[in-house]
């Protein structure tokens, strides 16, 4: 999670810098921040209001919007534009995060305990969500999670971190 935040300026290293898609964070935050999508179990979009609202802001910032898919990412995760936001149970949050972040072209996918608070089926459709993003071989998912067992399905790489190393 802390790795997580780091990559995507959310506090500074005590150590080094950061550096993503080939770039220095500091000098390109806002390119990345283009290329990169971000799911994180404290994210939240109430101050929005509805699930509707919330994409509308969002989709603003993305030219790599994909409307259609996000149409199809709400109908999966069960999910509906007129609903409050303030009213959806955690997982309900979570997929709402999901939705926002799958509905890009994004090059880099950044996820953070992305099945915590998901029904089992969501977690089926986050999964089948996430193989149809790896079909194009020139985007990257980063999955942090203490359930491997999600992870081992489809993952090419796994790192553990501990104290901050790997």
């Amino acid at each position: 999670t802390t790795m997580l935040d780091l990559l995507m300026g959310m506090g500074r290293p005590d150590l080094g810098r950061v550096q993503l898609l080939g770039m220095d964070f500091d000098a390109n935050e806002v390119a990345i921040k283009r290329r990169t999508a971000y799911v994180n179990p404290d994210l939240t979009y109430q101050a929005w209001g509805s699930v509707g609202r919330a994409i509308d802001f969002v989709r603003g910032f993305y030219p790599d919007w994909n409307q259609e898919r996000c149409a199809r990412l709400l109908t999966a995760f069960g999910l509906a534009s007129h609903e409050k936001i303030a009213a959806l149970s955690f997982g309900g949050r979570m997929k709402l995060s999901l939705v926002i972040a799958l509905s890009r072209d994004a090059e880099l996918l950044l996820l953070d305990e992305p099945t915590v608070g998901l029904d089992a089926h969501a977690r089926r459709a986050l999964f089948t969500e996430l193989l149809a993003f790896m079909e194009r071989e020139d985007r990257t998912i980063v999955i942090s999670s203490h359930n491997l067992t999600d992870l081992e399905r489809f993952a090419d790489h796994v790192a553990i971190m501990s104290r901050g190393r790997i």
